[in-house]
């Protein structure tokens, strides 16, 4: 059982801290109602206010999404003056709960010329509505950064110069994590995203048994988010735990700008036991990988959206690795990938809240990606060639925001012409607009995955479970298959309870899946998971949001095995991106990494 628990780095002043004011729950009530007529009443609003949904008013809904986008449009053209930085500590400097003080006095607050740095606007620029948002939202998504904004400010009355007040929020950056597993094998980690205001991260992981108390080693890691305002990203992590190793360095640059340019390169080793799921076996595996890419996007202004073209070559060598022949364990093969991607996107951001976050700005992207793949492999089995396409939209509708993404993939056989290893994802996201009245509001969310393998071949990955994003929550089987349907349903209440800025959302899930070998998906296993949870997160923080959850599985022969309580951390959801990253195969994981991710 692997159990997951994040630390809070300021335990000792959490539990110091003072409320500004209780509940008068010890005041005698004026209410003359018997008891339990007043209990009765209370939990009907409670729940009448939990589950009830507002009348919808599309004009106000309408006014409210656009009101952001409009307030930058009557600037636009207008040439940017001065940029004053605005710097806010973790908490209100007006606080009185000491805990809530003696943190923002402990904390070193983010460095101007840090914020400055990724500011890729600036004095003298014509002021450009999607540039703006687009670096809104860069400053919002820093590890380290609360929340971002911008206000406009013209210079003089009628004047066609516009000063920018940039106005962050910090977030308390130090925290510790916990790691333990049933074997005894534990880590403990200290990090900081923000090492002394400057947004540079360092991470130390010590490895080591509770059992037997022996020593597993130590694992670095390092990284700055933005090289001297280059918008280069760099990444450094050395060290080993018990059987694991890792070592390696990356740096890279995204497209951030309608027209822009990406770049990378890695060099990477890592030594690690793997699970042969279906053998039921383990064995030690090493592997090198290094690579480069690059690319170039050219804004069109009649299509309002960009052209793009990009270039990956990738090397892996194997070092310890099973079996492998020409149709066995072809995720072992040692192989030379050269991969090129074109196509068009086009990505914007509107602000919400209540959807992945508790009450922060969120910048929610829309738009949409269609790219075509392909390049020649060359490896120790032959050489062939790769053909993929892939296409993406989403957007914000009527009854809330609906996302597509269709991807497909093969490699060709250059002796007999015939295509194999073809793998097909599609994903259907869906969220509800924000529902209920008063201090409780409901959002609905649906995930849909369907996942296909053709013409594949024997041995590790060339077969899948329900995992990663296509995970039936709670559930305790391990069933394996290459044709999936899965369906993740959700209900989140996002309460008005709080404890020392600690949120609480309420959920219930309904995780329904189909999956097995047979080309027909229907008559493949059908298996599900029902449950209940809740999520406690504090955006002030940067530790992990808390997840308490419980649930059972059933399937077409009744109840089946279960995790049916469960506690760990885990990371926020992060909204899906449009614009195009360094160009890699579809494979059955989305997150496959062809590089270092």
């Amino acid at each position: 059982m692997n159990v997951r628990i994040a630390v809070i780095c300021v335990t000792v002043l959490v539990l110091s801290l003072r409320a500004q004011g209780r509940p008068d729950v010890g005041r005698p009530s004026k209410d003359t109602l018997p008891a339990r007529e007043k209990k009765t009443g209370r939990f009907s609003r409670l729940l009448y206010q939990t589950i009830s949904v507002t009348p919808r008013d599309k004009e106000a809904e309408m006014r409210a999404a656009k009101a952001d986008q409009e307030y930058f449009e009557q600037f636009a053209g207008k040439k940017i003056g001065d940029i004053r930085i605005v710097r806010e500590n973790v908490f209100n400097p007006h606080s009185k709960v000491w805990g809530e003080r003696k943190t923002n006095a402990m904390h070193r607050i983010t460095q101007e010329s840090k914020i400055r740095r990724d500011l890729f606007i600036k004095p003298g620029d014509r002021f450009d509505p999607l540039l703006v948002t687009n670096n809104r939202q860069l400053i919002r998504s820093r590890s380290y950064i609360a929340d971002a904004n911008i206000r406009v400010i013209p210079a003089t009355p009628d004047s066609s110069v516009v000063d920018l007040i940039v106005t962050t929020r910090d977030r308390w950056t130090i925290g510790i994590d916990l790691n333990s597993q049933s074997d005894g094998n534990t880590y403990f980690e200290l990090y900081d995203d923000n090492i002394l205001g400057w947004g540079n991260k360092l991470s130390v992981k010590t490895y080591f048994n509770w059992k037997n108390w022996s020593y597993g080693g130590n694992l670095f890691e390092y990284e700055n988010p933005n090289i001297l305002g280059s918008f280069v990203e760099g990444r450094i992590i050395a060290g080993k735990g018990f059987n694991y190793s890792d070592y390696g360095a990356e740096f890279k640059k995204e497209f951030i700008r309608p027209s822009d340019y990406t770049l990378g390169g890695y060099g990477y080793y890592r030594r690690e036991p793997i699970d042969i799921d279906p053998l039921d076996s383990t064995i030690n595996t090493s592997l090198a990988k290094w690579g480069v890419w690059g690319g170039k996007s050219f804004y069109i202004k009649n299509l309002k959206s960009s052209f793009f073209i990009t270039a990956h070559y990738n090397t892996v060598l194997h070092r310890e690795r099973p079996e492998v022949s020409q149709s066995l364990n072809p995720y072992f093969h040692n192989e030379n990938l050269v991969l090129f991607n074109t196509g068009f996107y086009k990505e914007q951001f509107r602000t919400s809240s209540l959807i992945y976050g508790y009450g922060v700005n969120e910048d929610i992207p829309y738009g949409y990606q269609f790219s075509l793949t392909g390049g020649p492999s060359w490896g120790e089995f032959g050489n062939r060639w790769y053909l993929g396409g892939k296409f993406s939209a989403g957007n914000f509708t009527s009854f809330g925001y609906l996302r597509w993404s269709f991807a497909l993939g093969s490699y060709l056989n250059n002796r007999d012409g015939r295509f194999y290893r073809t793998a097909l994802v599609s994903n259907l996201n869906w969220f509800s607009n924000l529902m209920g009245k008063g201090r409780y509001r409901v959002r609905q969310f649906i995930d849909v995955n369907l996942t296909r393998g053709w013409n594949r071949m024997d041995g590790y990955r060339e077969s899948f479970g329900f995992e990663d994003n296509a995970e039936l929550r709670g559930l305790g089987e391990e069933i394996y298959g290459n044709n999936r349907l899965v369906v993740n349903s959700e209900t989140v209440v996002f309460t008005p309870w709080h404890l020392y800025q600690f949120r609480f959302a309420l959920y219930g899930f309904a995780d329904l899946g189909i999956l097995g070998y047979n080309g027909n998906l229907f008559k493949n296993g059908f298996y599900s998971t029902i449950g209940i949870g809740v999520r406690i997160k504090n955006e002030h923080l940067i530790f992990r949001t808390i997840n308490i959850r419980l649930g059972f599985a059933v399937g077409r022969t009744g109840l089946l095995n279960a995790n049916y309580f469960h506690i760990n951390t885990e990371d926020k959801r992060q909204p899906i991106r449009y614009r195009p990253q360094k160009a890699t195969v579809t494979d059955y994981e989305d997150n496959t990494w062809y590089g270092w991710d």
